[in-house]
């Protein structure tokens, strides 16, 4: 067996003494460790040398050894021993690490491991941050891999959208480890009660409660691994449910898309300060034919419709299909946050099998700066939500009727 202390964890459990495993059964394996610093990167650098060096390791694996001195070069054929690589003798198996953002050029990876790419919070909120380091994954680690490669991530899940999240909205072939703080439902390899704490002797239930009660988010994030948005980061942070019909006038919203973003369909219906929201359709990959019968079974074709005034040429096909009341969205500079102020204006009501729309609305943020929410909002989770902008056109130039509204025979 690896040697380790008691009181490591499972990033150093992953990050350092995995390697040294790896290395002992397999010392020709190539492997990079990255995290957010190349300072950090070192440090695993450094203690997976050590746990190498160690006699108890030595007498598990004794065909795995390091170079006796620190060697900064190989240009007299010897193995390479510094803060940034080192080598196995007789080998060539190797562990390079790396900061996020910095070059493996030149560098073959059998396993590739990242060790929270983000240094805190503040950084896995930016959008700018979480792009830069998507990039770095997708052009540089992700090109230094072959068809055996292997790919480890160990990581804070603070936002939906980090680097995980990406991964896995394209990805399946991942197999995702998580083990809660408190057991709040059923893992495979689990084997708590729901409600236990994972670790009671040195947290216990009632102080991963009160870390629950004084910050839901940091909870959910950090003790959970399942980011969710804190409520000063969402657009839309209150709204209830309805279950009956209102019979009011409906408007429609549409939402175009295709490939990556599904066609939203919205039904809004006003009166006086209240605004219910219904999701129609929720979409991706319809044509124009396949869109226009979706929508037959959803609402009469004289229905009023404001459609995104992005793609004319649909809104053009849909009016010669019969839809003769869809128009396109009025847009300009400010027509985002203008239409994101006008729903704000309403008590908001979303029907209860709306569950798309209630998804969107539970994780369409704000961009943070500082730990602050902006007047900037991400542009993600917001395909009905736009939908819904669209209608305050239609509903501006229909005098803001709030009639009952029923098809004459």
């Amino acid at each position: 067996m690896v040697w380790m202390p008691p009181q490591h964890g499972k990033s150093q459990l992953c990050t350092r003494h995995f390697p040294a495993f790896l290395l002992g059964i397999r010392p020709k394996t190539k492997i990079a460790v990255c995290s957010y610093s190349a300072t950090l990167a070192q440090s695993f650098n450094r203690d997976i040398q050590r746990i190498i060096d160690d006699i108890p390791y030595h007498d598990v694996f004794p065909d795995t050894v390091l170079s006796e001195s620190n060697v900064t070069t190989d240009a007299h054929g010897s193995y390479l021993r510094n803060a940034d690589i080192f080598e196995t003798v007789e080998h060539r198996g190797f562990v390079k690490t790396v900061g996020v953002g910095g070059s493996l050029t030149g560098t073959p990876i059998d396993v590739g491991i990242i060790d929270d790419p983000f240094k805190d919070r503040e950084e896995a909120m930016s959008i700018r941050i979480r792009d830069k380091v998507y990039s770095w994954f997708t052009d540089v680690f992700r090109t230094r891999l072959h068809n055996d490669s292997q790919e480890l991530i160990i990581m804070t899940r603070w936002d939906e959208d980090d680097l995980c999240g990406r991964i896995l909205k394209t990805e399946s072939d991942w197999e995702v480890v998580v083990f809660q703080a408190i057991k709040e439902r059923d893992i495979p390899g689990d084997p708590r009660q729901i409600g236990q704490a994972l670790w009671p002797e040195r947290h216990s239930v009632e102080r991963l409660n009160a870390i629950r009660d004084t910050s839901s988010f940091t909870f959910s994030s950090l003790y959970q691994q399942e980011p969710k948005p804190s409520t000063e980061a969402l657009v839309f942070p209150e709204w209830s449910e309805y279950e009956d019909e209102p019979d009011f006038q409906p408007l429609y919203g549409l939402d175009f898309g295709f490939s990556n973003d599904p066609s939203a369909l919205l039904q809004v219906k006003i009166h006086k300060d209240s605004m219910y929201l219904r999701e129609m359709l929720y979409t991706k990959g319809l044509t124009v034919p396949e869109l226009d019968q979706a929508m037959q079974f959803k609402m009469p074709k004289y229905s009023r419709i404001s459609a995104d005034a992005a793609d004319p040429r649909t809104i053009a096909d849909l009016k010669n299909r019969g839809w003769s009341n869809i128009t396109p969205s009025l847009k300009g500079p400010d027509s985002v946050i203008n239409g994101i102020n006008w729903i704000k204006g309403f008590k908001l009501f979303i029907h209860k099998d709306s569950h798309n729309l209630k998804n969107e609305l539970l994780n369409y943020q704000w961009l943070m700066y500082g730990g602050k929410p902006t007047n900037i909002p991400i542009d993600s989770h917001n395909h009905l939500i736009d939908a819904g902008r669209y209608t305050k056109s239609i509903h501006r130039t229909s005098g803001g009727l709030h009639v009952s509204f029923h098809k004459q025979r």
